[in-house]
Parts: C-alpha cells; structure tokens; sequence
C-alpha cells in the first residue's frame, strides 16, 4: 500500500492511549495542534475516535478511497490469498485495472468487495440459524 500511512505505538503507548480512552467517554470534540485547538465535526470525532481505539490494540494503516493496491495488498486487506484475488479479478468479481502488466485494485474497491462478501455470509449464517432453529439438519 505505497499510499498509505502506518502508524503504531509502543507497548507502554498502547496501555496509557488505552486507559485514557477508558476513562474519557465523551467523544472527542476538538484537537489541540500547536497551539490552536480545532473543533471537530460529528464524522471527524467519531474517525478519531475509531483511530485512536485502534491505535490502542495494534497497528493501524490508513488509506483513501482512490489508493491503488498490488494484489497482494488486495488480497491482505481481504484475508485471501493473492491467487485467489486474482481469480476475483479475471471473473470480473473484483474491479481492477492494468498498470503496465500488473493488476491494480483500488481500495474503496476492495472495501466494497469485503462488505458484500461479509454481508454474503452474515445472511447464510441466518439461514443455517433458521434452519437449526426448525430442527432442518443440513446434509
């Protein structure tokens, strides 16, 4: 992801980010860079928040929409093999373009593939709860 930006802490900076953001419930309003302190609108809070949640557990990267991902970033981002990324890509599942002779996948297409395929599976998972429900065994 040669766009995007990673950020992690330390140990010690996990724990202190964590218990701080334990004991402030309130969802931050404004940030204080240099010397002004800048309000943040409803979407701006709610992203800090999320970032800094996630900073408190472990890595995080940040792209944009219009990234371009390798496969092999794709296929990270999915939790898939790159083999099998590609396979998504030649059957037109995946939206990708041509950079020379390497595919190029943009992130929020990515995303969007990652939401459908959750949501794909979030409604077999109800069937398979309805039908154990109804005493149907599956076969």
């Amino acid at each position: 992801m040669s766009d995007s930006l990673t950020y992690e802490l330390g140990a010690k900076e996990r724990r202190q980010l964590a218990s701080k953001l334990s004991d402030h419930r309130d969802p931050t309003t404004s940030v204080r860079i240099g010397d002004d302190d800048i309000a943040l609108p409803p979407a701006a809070q709610l992203a800090v928040t999320q970032f800094l949640s996630q900073l408190a557990v472990g890595s995080v990267h940040v792209l944009s929409d219009g990234d371009k991902l390798t496969t092999q970033e794709a296929a990270d981002l999915l939790g898939l093999s790159r083999t099998f990324v590609v396979r998504l890509i030649d059957s037109g599942k995946l939206p990708a373009h041509f950079a020379g002779t390497h595919r190029r996948v943009r992130a929020i297409d990515a995303l969007n593939y990652l939401r459908q395929r959750e949501e794909r599976l979030d409604a077999v998972a109800a069937i398979n709860d309805a039908d154990a429900r109804l005493g149907i065994e599956y076969r």
